[in-house]
């Protein structure tokens, strides 16, 4: 480990639109100490061989094959000499002082999990995320998504419930405390889980509005049937894991409600199929949910009571989503069932 380094790993997957100014915004506005590692998922468009060439002073790692984002990831860290490290995505472009900040944020709150403020590329004054939450059943979402940007998150760096994968500051010594990121995940959630167990080892995550990068989101992979499957799959791996048995079996009552509703949104969507191997997804993931869960609750250093003031009663649904004129009536049906487990008054609510 190399003091005062930072290890900035950008995971690319088909950017060939993108990673070229990716790197550039880079050595163009981080005047800190910095090694840039560029882990290429098996690119179909070849973009990890067509810049390898190019930044000569970039580490390329090329794999063989698309070994999903947190593996992907993982080869990034063993290969990473900094201090710290920052995992980024390749479509984006961060802004001046974006690392200076989380600097700053890290010598007033110390060692954490960071994240940016992230506007959209498209469209500057749209809001892509000012911090990520968790609901108590385990919905991961992104704040502010899709609102216009009037400095309403500008003020002051904020505990939230996880830092986003898209944009992640942390000192290393909380990866080697806490261990890699879940490879059975794939994709998605991978960041939730990640700061989940951080903080049940102790270690918050924050908001910091000072950093700022421009995202434009969803370049690969939209809102396909795959992405549904694994949100649904992964969130239950990441509840099962990392809740204790006495949450889950509070929790069980309203989970199971949840999945009646959620049975019936995905089959008005023609997503049943989905859904249903989901659970099978769920089911294959057993040894893994139990030998983790082992080791992750014999560590952990938090209670869920703790854990859980950090967590949500309801959720937010981007107003550019088909779903957002139903986040009245879901949110209802959240917060009753939070009020039902005994845990409404514990939990945030998002305003």
């Amino acid at each position: 480990m190399e003091k005062n380094l930072t290890s900035i790993i950008i995971l690319n997957y088909n950017g060939k639109l993108f990673l070229k100014n990716c790197i550039e915004s880079i050595i163009k506005n981080t005047p800190e100490k910095y090694e840039i590692i560029i882990v290429d998922n098996n690119s179909p468009d070849k973009s990890g061989e067509l810049f390898l060439n190019e930044y000569k002073k970039c580490k390329f790692i090329l794999n063989k094959k698309n070994v999903g984002v947190p593996e992907g990831l993982n080869i990034g860290m063993d290969n990473a000499k900094g201090e710290f490290i920052v995992f980024l995505n390749n479509d984006l472009v961060v802004k001046e002082k974006w690392l200076t900040e989380f600097f700053v944020a890290h010598k007033k709150f110390g060692d954490a999990l960071y994240q940016p403020k992230s506007l959209k590329m498209k469209n500057l004054n749209e809001i892509d995320g000012v911090g990520n939450m968790i609901n108590v059943f385990g919905f991961g979402f992104s704040r502010g998504k899709g609102e216009p940007d009037i400095g309403k998150y500008d003020k002051n760096i904020e505990e939230i419930s996880y830092a986003s994968g898209t944009c992640m500051f942390l000192p290393k010594k909380i990866i080697n405390e806490i261990g890699i990121f879940d490879k059975t995940l794939f994709a998605y959630h991978e960041e939730v889980d990640f700061g989940w167990r951080a903080r049940l080892n102790g270690y918050k995550s924050y908001y910091v509005p000072g950093s700022l990068i421009h995202h434009f989101g969803s370049a690969n992979w939209g809102w396909s049937k795959k992405k549904f499957f694994l949100l649904e799959r992964n969130r239950w791996i990441v509840l099962l894991k990392n809740y204790s048995g006495k949450t889950i079996i509070k929790l069980l009552p309203s989970l199971f409600l949840i999945e009646i509703i959620l049975l019936g949104f995905f089959t008005k969507k023609g997503l049943l199929k989905e859904k249903l191997l989901g659970y099978a997804g769920i089911l294959n993931s057993l040894n893994h949910i139990i030998k983790s869960r082992k080791v992750i609750q014999s560590n952990r250093k938090i209670s869920d009571d703790e854990i859980i003031k950090a967590f949500y009663s309801n959720i937010y649904i981007p107003p550019e989503s088909q779903e957002s004129q139903h986040t009245g009536s879901f949110n209802k049906i959240l917060i009753g069932l939070s009020k039902l487990c005994g845990l409404y008054e514990k939990l945030k609510f998002l305003k």
